[in-house]
């Protein structure tokens, strides 16, 4: 008797841990608001910790190669950093959050399609180009989902909850892709390939859809100030010479504004230590399978206990803003993050494979989590969505230029150097983020 009273009093806990019911405190709409974030990120820990972690595994085991499976990698990047200015530019004249709902129904539709990939019984080699080509049309609705989640996210929470509900987003996602990372390894362990990956292919694709429900009821709570177009108000320009139009238009539209001041400083930075975070993201996949020999058990595990590590980390994370501020602490899991490659270099079996995920789940949550809010603080809220599309295209060209450089630089040195010199770059950026941010 004791102990179900003692069950229940910690799972009222962490319900109102993870729910917060504090009607005398916060408004309804922002409690719904808190509530669906949560779900949201909820479905798509079931996404990621089964179709996302596994999809460039899928592509190793069927022989993909590390350009290969840095092309898939790059492949979102080059759409987001072609259509993010305009993407901006669009979302600041539609309604955002049935335009962001909409693409994000759009984009998990394609995992669908990864589960029936199989089916057609062509050769691996064929099945590795259309992996990439599904992931070119998918990027797509994923660009704008890129530039519309950060505003509407920035738009439904006010500012001084923020590192509230992100770390709280970052606990319920660990849980869920924990359970789902074991539960999809022991699917591919026990099932005979491609059918294990067909199944949580399927099941990543369920939890997108889901994700995707929850997203529909996540509202602006604070009305945006819709911008002032520089074309309306300027005066004295003639639109007869089409390049004076055009600097018109492009001033008007696209924010060019964003790269001067304390946005574009931090812009910079980020943009800087995302080039050196990426250089080692192609490179994972392939040591994995191919130098350390993990069957998809073990990397499942590894995958768990980033996990739970980032769980922990993140329960601390409103603390830790509070504090410090989002800036130290965005610098301080950068420079952690470095540890991640740098440890994994030295692993030449399941052990240091484990402690470098530990390692590296500690670290994403304060760099990855905080990251965000650190860029939302230098973002002007009546311009947000032109802002955030600039941070779009910064971040997707270094991960193009990560992700095309890293497996060049692994060819020439080695996997084992390239992953620890990668990792001290992090480090490095993440020190100059600290310094100058």
């Amino acid at each position: 008797m004791k102990k179900n009273i003692l069950l229940q009093t910690r799972f009222r806990r962490l319900k109102a841990y993870l729910f917060p019911v504090q009607s005398n405190i916060l408004p309804e709409k922002l409690q719904k608001n808190f509530r669906h974030l949560y779900f949201d990120i909820a479905w798509f820990g079931l996404l990621n910790g089964s179709a996302i972690s596994f999809l460039t595994i899928f592509a190793a085991r069927l022989g993909a190669s590390g350009s290969q499976i840095g092309l898939i990698n790059a492949t979102p990047a080059v759409i987001s950093l072609t259509l993010a200015l305009p993407i901006g530019s669009w979302l600041e004249n539609r309604k955002l959050d049935r335009s962001v709902f909409l693409s994000t129904i759009f984009h998990r539709f394609f995992y669908f399609l990864f589960a029936l990939l199989p089916l057609l019984l062509i050769s691996d080699e064929t099945q590795i180009w259309i992996i990439t080509v599904l992931t070119l049309v998918m990027s797509i609705p994923g660009a704008v989902i890129a530039v519309g989640f950060n505003v509407l996210f920035a738009a439904a929470v006010p500012a001084n909850y923020r590192g509230m509900v992100a770390g709280r987003r970052n606990a319920v996602f660990a849980v869920v892709t924990v359970l789902t990372s074991l539960i999809s390894g022991r699917i591919l362990t026990t099932m005979p390939f491609p059918t294990g990956y067909q199944i949580i292919f399927l099941m990543g694709a369920i939890g997108g859809v889901m994700s995707a429900i929850h997203i529909w009821f996540v509202k602006p709570y604070v009305l945006q100030p819709k911008p002032v177009s520089a074309a309306r108000t300027s005066k004295g320009f003639t639109f007869k010479q089409p390049i004076r139009r055009f600097l018109i238009y492009f001033s008007s539209h696209y924010h060019p504004e964003a790269l001067k001041g304390k946005f574009g400083k931090v812009l910079l930075l980020l943009t800087l230590y995302h080039f050196f975070h990426y250089l080692s993201i192609p490179l994972f996949p392939i040591f994995t399978v191919n130098n350390l020999n993990l069957n998809d058990q073990v990397i499942s595990l590894g995958n768990a206990f980033f996990y739970v590590t980032m769980f922990i980390g993140s329960t601390q994370l409103a603390k830790l803003t509070s504090r410090y501020g989002n800036h130290k602490i965005t610098a301080i899991g950068m420079i952690a993050l470095g540890l991640y490659p740098t440890t994994l270099s030295l692993a030449t079996g399941p052990t240091m494979f484990m402690v470098s995920m530990i390692l590296a789940g500690f670290a994403w949550a304060l760099g990855g989590t905080a990251m965000v809010n650190y860029l939302l603080d230098a973002v002007p809220s009546e311009k947000s969505a032109g802002y955030m599309a600039w941070f779009t295209v910064g971040v997707n060209a270094a991960i193009l230029l990560g992700n095309s450089i890293g497996p060049l630089i692994a060819a020439w040195l080695g996997l084992p150097v390239a992953l620890f010199i990668f990792g001290l770059l992090r480090s490095a950026a993440g020190l100059i983020v600290l310094k100058r941010g």
